[in-house]
């Protein structure tokens, strides 16, 4: 709400007044004024890169899935959740765009869906990437390809950079390792739909201030027991 808002749009209530970009004001939205909308915006091409395909609302929206992150309580999830799909339904009707069930349109906590309405073409930050590194390339001929994160969890297997990896190594046969400062439980079996194995850096219970200060040194200790283990299966099949 805030970036359209920045960019001319203005949030009415039922008596024309403005209201603030906020999920308070905007419980009382009726109608988004797009007529001071930035004319600069129709002179060009966006182009927005995203880690993640969630769609702005529903279980897999922005709400559920990152609210928690950014301090929301479990129980203010749906309240927030129906009054930004409410506010979603009214810049759909104004802009002529229907978006917000889109792959993306929940990226950055809703702004993916600003940028679509504003006719923005979004693509994978991560196969931006890929790309430009040359990847595919690079996994010619590769034996293991070893990525990684700061957490492993459900959402990795939403578009993030790992996962991407992993499915370009797949298509050319290419085993998958994940090494990440922690692997959530229950997304292990998931996970390993896309990865050989994964494996978290702590070697022992630690606070996750230490866990942060010692990284380095737990992702250096932890390649080289992953890349014993591969010397060793490499030796047992000789």
């Amino acid at each position: 709400a805030g970036l359209l808002n920045a960019l001319g749009v203005v949030y009415r209530d039922a008596a024309g007044a403005a209201l603030d970009p906020t999920p308070e004001a905007l419980v009382d939205l009726a109608r988004v004024d797009t007529s001071a909308l930035d004319s600069r915006l129709a002179g060009g091409q966006l182009t927005v890169l995203s880690d993640v395909t969630n769609p702005l609302c529903g279980s897999l929206g922005a709400t559920a899935v990152f609210g928690p992150q950014k301090g929301l309580l479990q129980g203010e999830i749906g309240a927030l959740d129906q009054v930004i799909e409410r506010y979603a339904g009214l810049c759909e009707a104004a802009f002529g765009r229907k978006v917000m069930h889109l792959p993306g349109a929940g990226a950055a906590g809703g702004l993916g869906f600003a940028l679509l309405l504003l006719g923005a073409r979004l693509r994978s930050g991560a196969e931006v990437v890929a790309e430009l590194a040359g990847l595919d390339a690079a996994l010619t001929g590769a034996d293991w390809l070893i990525t990684g994160e700061g957490r492993s969890d459900l959402q990795t297997l939403l578009g993030k950079a790992p996962l991407i990896a992993a499915e370009h190594a797949a298509r050319r046969g290419v085993p998958a390792l994940l090494l990440s400062g922690s692997c959530a439980r229950e997304a292990l079996a998931q996970l390993h739909e896309h990865f050989a194995a994964c494996f978290a850096l702590p070697f022992g219970p630690m606070s996750l201030a230490q866990a942060m200060a010692e990284a380095p040194a737990l992702l250096s200790a932890t390649a080289i027991e992953v890349a014993q283990l591969i010397a060793a299966a490499r030796s047992v099949r000789a």
